[in-house]
């Protein structure tokens, strides 16, 4: 009985050595037998008594563990190790090469046809042409100085009156005159550069409407005539491609501008219907009123040109900068013919101010043949003001020097009181045709 205790203990411990290793290593068991065979297999499953096992062939076999001398174990390869060089792509065929190729070959070809394209749209939109035009038509110059300055010396002169005595300007309305232009332009590749000078001629209607009269009592009285203004403009500007092309160029273009604008009012008659009812301060004379003005300064802007099958057309946006003065003289001089006595008075100012505004072009060209092109062109030009500095006279007949009282409300009016909200903007607007000569140096 103890025997067979103790072989059944061994049977255990032997099955359960097996069943650790055979967990560890697997498919590597030599079975030697009590027999003396040597059985290489795989020792699939096993109880305390038996095993089976998977011979080389494939073929399973139960065999009883009493028969079973000892297993032994093979060394355990130690796997190698995973090769971390990724792998290669694999080979392209044949056709999928030329097929990649085809397909580069086309994109090569787009890249070229695009650079060639634009090298010869660089190539034609090169210039070596010089552009002389002169124009005429209709202009309206509605000119700020005359009505600023009748507004200002109008409060000037109504203070400090009594018996309700003032001036007012009606503010006058330009009608239009003649306009002309002339404008050499030089073309060089991508470098455009232009100089010109134009003109314009208006006229406008002057009314001031008030109350004169002495302390005794007061009467209507007006002022009536007609202002010539003329415009003077001269300028240079120089402008360059940023994007070369035959048919269409867009340029920023810097510049220079001189204005000088006069206006004239040389025929104005003054009436005072004197009091009723003898009329002894009733009066007759001229009231003669100068203005002149001057700027100028520089600009900056845009210029754009687009080519059409049959005409053309050239926009330009300049916005300005500049600084100048204005002058104003106004001369009284007036007759009572009931009481025999004369009156002359004279007014005179002198400011500097600043100005900022802009000009717009529009040209429409239709090119005709011998190099003539004939063309239609719309400018408008505006600009507002800034009072910088104001020196005023004001005297009359019998007065020598400056009336320092009238000098220091001058100044007062002109500068913070009246001036500032007086200021209106200066406008001129044109409307032409002409023609053009170009001459291409290229050809």
């Amino acid at each position: 009985m103890r025997r067979l205790k103790n072989k059944i203990r061994a049977a255990i411990f032997f099955g359960c050595m097996i069943l650790a290793l055979t967990s560890v290593h697997p498919n590597d068991q030599v079975i030697y037998m009590k027999d003396g065979r040597v059985i290489t297999a795989e020792i699939v499953s096993q109880t305390a008594f038996d095993m089976v096992i998977k011979l080389q062939d494939g073929s399973t076999k139960k065999i009883s563990k009493q028969d079973v001398k000892r297993v032994a174990f093979k060394e355990a390869k130690t796997p190698e190790p995973k090769d971390k060089t990724p792998a290669e792509p694999p080979t392209p065929t044949p056709e999928e090469i030329a097929k990649q190729q085809e397909e580069d070959s086309k994109k090569q070809a787009a890249l070229d046809e695009k650079a060639e394209k634009r090298k010869k749209q660089i190539e034609e939109a090169k210039r070596n042409r010089i552009d002389i035009s002169l124009g005429a038509g209709s202009g309206t110059v509605n000119f700020q100085g005359a009505n600023f300055y009748d507004n200002v010396i109008a409060v000037g002169s109504s203070l400090g009156q009594d018996s309700g005595k003032f001036e007012f300007p009606i503010e006058p309305k330009p009608k239009s005159g003649k306009a002309r232009s002339f404008e050499i332009r030089y073309s060089w590749n991508r470098f455009v550069g232009e100089v010109g000078a134009s003109s314009i001629t208006s006229t406008a209607t002057q009314n001031i409407i008030g109350v004169d009269g002495p302390t005794s009592g007061t009467f209507p009285k007006l002022i009536n005539g007609n202002y010539d203004v003329s415009m003077k403009h001269v300028y240079g500007n120089f402008s360059y491609s940023v994007y070369p092309h035959p048919k269409y160029d867009i340029r920023p273009v810097i510049g220079y501008h001189q204005f000088w604008t006069k206006t004239e009012n040389s025929n104005a008659i003054a009436f005072g219907a004197g009091v009723a009812p003898l009329f002894t301060d009733q009066y007759f004379g001229t009231d003669p009123t100068s203005i002149a003005e001057g700027l100028k300064g520089y600009s900056y802007g845009v210029q754009y040109d687009i080519k059409f099958e049959k005409f053309e057309i050239r926009t330009g946006l300049h916005i300005l900068q500049m600084k100048g003065f204005g002058t104003y003289d106004r001369q009284l001089n007036a007759y009572a013919p009931v009481s025999n006595q004369t009156q002359s008075e004279d007014i005179d100012v002198y400011n500097k101010w600043v100005a900022k505004g802009a000009i717009i072009d529009l040209k429409f060209l239709y090119p005709w043949k011998y190099g003539v092109s004939f063309w239609m062109g719309l400018n408008s030009m505006s600009w507002k003001y800034t009072m910088s500095e104001t020196a005023l006279a004001v005297g009359n007949a019998d007065s020598s020097g400056v009336d320092p009282q009238s000098y220091i409300l001058g100044k007062l009016l002109f500068e913070s009181l009246i001036g500032p909200g007086s200021l209106k903007e200066t406008k001129a607007t044109t409307i032409q045709i002409g023609a053009t000569y170009s001459y291409d140096f290229n050809k």
